[in-house]
């Protein structure tokens, strides 16, 4: 592949930026010429294929529905705990759960819903996609699904709040990978690769940027969202979140939500 010129797609949420932000804030990842195309994740997967990018940092599941396509090693989007961006609100306790609003913008979290509520809980709830705005998801709902910057604001705290990382952990001891670097093996080259892990190596080093960013867009202090880019999310991919990777992928298949 050159070295040069070449597409990347991104899901458009900060906590993405730390894997993405190298190709246009340094000398080194300007001068390959890379461009970066920011898509919500739901719409990003379909491009993969054809080949529209060289590499989409998208959700899990979509690699999982397209075996096809390959990951680029050690990089992910994941966590080993509370994510506190992934989460449920509901009015009712989860037992009593009937009706969920769900934002699909991001397909692994709609899927890690389903599994969850299904077989951690026992629930066989009714599924709604919505656009992502709580007070209208929960107008006819019991539960609703936020992920990305909204899932990570304070709401009513009369709602009862699920993390997904944080129950996931509980459930199976493993990390959950919520995004990956995905694309065609023609096209996710290792030189390609090589760079991903570079960019990766330089935004995790910079986290404090992402951080000043998120605090100045939020209204929040600056030590709360440096706690929520260097605690709850990880950004490699080792054995343990190759682990917890593929046993997302094997209950994807059993719950039949390919």
């Amino acid at each position: 592949m050159n070295t040069f010129n070449f597409k990347l797609g991104s899901v458009p949420y900060l906590n993405a930026r730390p894997l993405t932000d190298w190709f246009s804030e340094t000398d080194e990842g300007r001068a390959l010429g890379a461009s970066v195309e920011f898509i919500l994740p739901s719409l990003l997967a379909p491009r993969l294929e054809p080949g529209d990018f060289a590499a989409g940092l998208v959700s899990a599941v979509a690699w999982v529905r397209r075996p096809q396509l390959t990951y680029a090693p050690g990089v992910s989007v994941a966590c080993d705990g509370p994510v506190r961006s992934v989460r449920v609100f509901s009015q009712v306790p989860v037992e009593k759960i009937k009706r969920v609003a769900l934002d699909t913008s991001s397909l692994t979290s709609v899927t890690l819903t389903k599994i969850l509520l299904e077989e951690r809980f026992g629930l066989t709830p009714e599924y709604t996609p919505m656009a992502p705005e709580l007070a209208t998801m929960l107008a006819d709902h019991d539960a609703a699904l936020l992920i990305g910057d909204k899932g990570y604001r304070d709401y009513d705290p009369g709602l009862v709040a699920l993390d997904l990382g944080e129950i996931w952990k509980d459930w199976t001891q493993l990390p959950f990978v919520f995004a990956l670097w995905i694309g065609r093996p023609d096209l996710l080259t290792p030189e390609l690769c090589a760079q991903l892990l570079k960019a990766k190596e330089w935004g995790v080093s910079h986290l404090e940027l992402v951080a000043a960013r998120r605090a100045s867009e939020h209204g929040e202090s600056l030590e709360r969202a440096s706690a929520y880019f260097s605690h709850a999310i990880v950004y490699d991919l080792g054995e343990r979140e190759e682990a917890g990777l593929r046993l997302f992928a094997e209950k994807v298949r059993a719950h039949g939500l390919i």
